[in-house]
């Protein structure tokens, strides 16, 4: 074969554009191009904040009873937590031959079930993970206050977002929103009251309560209050004193 090919050069080099072109063309039309490979995550991710609480306090009082209470459900593969301070993450990974979509809505009716976790913590967030991979960074930065930065990379962010072709914008590295309550010291002597109790106040006065589950024909009824407030209008309404006849303070 290589002998002929030496005494045919013509055909050899047509030969080779042949396999060139159909390289080529194979390339263009049949192989994906992509910036990221794509996978598929199949797990559902439990969320739950407790603020204030320690690493301890969230394993003992959140994570463990959550995962107590979806170890045993079919199509579980596996559990992994992470507990921190004020927050608590469970992750329960789908077995092969599944539905994700099922799992979570077994999961999620486990965990809205559970009537033992502490008051304080907020109602835990049962999602299906996600990754979103990063595509391109864009940095804000400049000689301003955090506020008025925060507030530029939030301009910035929506108007990435008004383009069409823009699906996600998220930010990084900026500190959140924070809510705070200042008392003089002649307030509290006023009143006579110590930062403590105003604390206990705050903390009695916004947060989401349950009080158990009521059974009925139909299924279990879940009773629970909603009082965590989220505003500073929500917060100033906060009484932190009463008095019989006066309005709270």
């Amino acid at each position: 074969m290589i002998e002929w090919f030496a005494r045919n050069p013509v055909a050899a080099n047509l030969l080779m554009i042949t396999i060139i072109m159909v390289g080529l063309l194979s390339a263009s039309r049949s192989i994906p191009f992509e910036v990221f490979p794509s996978f598929q995550i199949e797990s559902v991710t439990i969320t739950t904040a407790f603020r204030g609480a320690t690493p301890k306090s969230v394993e003992d009082g959140l994570t463990n009873r959550i995962e107590e209470a979806i170890y045993d459900l079919e199509g579980v593969k596996e559990i992994n937590s992470r507990s921190s301070e004020g927050r608590s993450v469970v992750v329960a990974e789908v077995a092969d031959g599944y539905d994700k979509r099922e799992i979570l809505n077994d999961i999620k009716l486990r965990v809205d079930a559970l009537n033992t976790l502490p008051g304080a913590a907020e109602k835990p967030v049962v999602a299906l993970t996600s990754v979103n991979p990063e595509v391109i960074q864009v940095a804000v930065t400049g000689d301003v206050d955090q506020k008025t930065l925060r507030l530029t990379a939030d301009k910035v962010r929506n108007d990435l977002l008004a383009n069409p072709a823009v699906t996600l914008v998220e930010l990084m590295g900026v500190p959140d929103y924070e809510i705070g309550v200042e008392i003089t010291p002649e307030t509290l002597d006023d009143y006579n009251l110590s930062l403590a109790q105003v604390t206990e106040a705050i903390q009695l006065g916004s947060a989401d309560i349950s009080a158990g589950n009521v059974k009925t024909r139909d299924g279990d009824i879940l009773v629970r209050t909603d009082g965590q407030a989220y505003t500073a209008r929500e917060f100033a309404r906060i009484p932190v004193i009463t008095d019989l006849g006066a309005d709270p303070i």
